[in-house]
C-alpha cells in the first residue's frame, strides 16, 4: 500500500490530500516460509529406530497453531496534524474498497 493509494481513496469535496502529505510503513511478518505452512516442510518419524518419514496432514495439526502463517500490518501516518482526519478515512475508504470491510484495529491515539 502505497501513499498514493490511500490519496486516489480520499473524500471529494473535502481537504486535498498529496502523497507528501502522508507516509505509509508496511511490515509483514510471516513464519519463515511466506504464506506456506512452514510444517509443510518438516519430516516426522514414527519412533527412534524408523527409517520412514513423513508429514503430518494439516487435519492433525494442533489446533493452537495458527491457520495464518503471515501477518501483514500496515500503518499509515499523515505528516501535517491537521490532516490526521482526512487520511484517517481515506484509508478506510482504500480497504473498503480493495478488502470489501475496514479491517482497522487502531486509530490514531487521543493526547
Amino acid at each position: 500500500i502505497t501513499a498514493q493509494d490511500i490519496v486516489c481513496s480520499q473524500v471529494s469535496g473535502g481537504v486535498a490530500l498529496k502523497e507528501e502529505d502522508i507516509a505509509v510503513s508496511n511490515v509483514k511478518i510471516d513464519l519463515t516460509r511466506g504464506t506456506n505452512n512452514p510444517l509443510g516442510s518438516i519430516h516426522f518419524f514414527q519412533d527412534y529406530d524408523s527409517n520412514e518419514k513423513f508429514t503430518i496432514q494439516d487435519e492433525r495439526v494442533s489446533h493452537l497453531l495458527p491457520a495464518c502463517c503471515q501477518d501483514r500490518i500496515v500503518r499509515v501516518y499523515s505528516k501535517k496534524p491537521e490532516l490526521v482526519d482526512a487520511v484517517s478515512k481515506a484509508f478506510e475508504n482504500f480497504q473498503v474498497k480493495t478488502l470489501g470491510m475496514k479491517a482497522q484495529v487502531h486509530a490514531t491515539p487521543e493526547k
